[in-house]
């Protein structure tokens, strides 16, 4: 496979974390992606990021990678990593109420050079939602394993779309938040969501050729759900269900910031 477009490579900086409890059991499926952070001249750093209650609960984490053939990905060949007592590895956002996480993994790749097929976004790539682009009603794509669906025989994760449904610019009552109009399931947990700019200009009218301006907008956390109760007529018994109103909830790509630059750049 030869990996050309923007959403191509965007496939290979998520990865699908099997979480594994002090029992040796999975006990969840959940999204990270990777992020690359310059300390130095020449010099970079690895994360694995992901929300918190992905991570946290976890003792273990399992990560499978597409191995790498002549610098390209070979399709169908995988490795998997076990990364054992991650517990005091993680690196919460000290906001309790802001569901991000960081697993830093750079010695992961020293250890495995050439052999591990993936791609790592930018550090700049993180918005500031200072951008004059970015507003209400625009698309968005994230990428995860939703109700732990992928590619099995190709390794590759689903991007999904959607709409920002609350003004992007503003924090959704007051958290560090705003909501897309999605379907948001388990597994989805950790998805990176981004925003093409390049796109929203041409739609607003502005043509920039030859620039892809893409932006992480932030990371996804959970769904709204709304309980409905069903009441039985005969015996009057009343239950209650749950109905996914297809709204997500994703943290904003300055938390995310926030976090990294709090975190050391030494070795």
């Amino acid at each position: 496979m030869l990996v050309a477009t923007i959403f191509e490579q965007v496939l290979f900086t998520t990865l699908r974390i099997e979480c594994i409890n002090e029992n040796g059991n999975l006990f969840s499926i959940g999204t990270g992606f990777l992020l690359q952070r310059p300390v130095g001249e020449d010099k970079y750093k690895v994360y694995l990021i992901s929300n918190k209650h992905v991570l946290c609960n976890a003792n273990s984490i399992t990560i499978t990678f597409t191995k790498s053939k002549d610098n390209n990905p070979d399709l169908g060949n995988t490795v998997r990593i076990p990364i054992t007592d991650i517990k005091d590895s993680i690196v919460q956002h000290p906001n309790p109420n802001i569901d991000i996480a960081i697993l830093e993994c750079t010695r992961l790749f020293i250890m495995f050079p050439n052999q591990l097929y993936f791609k790592t976004v930018d550090y700049d790539m993180l918005a500031s939602f200072d951008e004059p682009e970015l507003s209400i009603a625009e698309n968005v794509f994230f990428v995860g394993y939703p109700d732990n669906r992928y590619d099995k025989q190709n390794n590759l994760p689903l991007i999904r779309t959607g709409m920002i449904a609350s003004h992007p610019k503003y924090n959704y009552n007051g958290d560090d938040v705003f909501i897309i109009d999605a379907q948001v399931f388990p597994g989805s947990s950790g998805s990176p969501v981004y925003i093409d700019l390049t796109y929203e200009n041409f739609k607003n009218g502005q043509i920039n050729l030859g620039k892809k301006d893409i932006k992480l907008l932030g990371i996804v956390s959970a769904t709204m759900i709304r309980n409905n109760q069903i009441k039985s007529i005969q015996t009057g018994t009343q239950l209650l269900s749950e109905e996914i109103l297809g709204l997500g909830i994703v943290y904003k790509a300055t938390a995310i910031k926030e976090l990294i630059d709090s975190m050391p750049t030494d070795n």
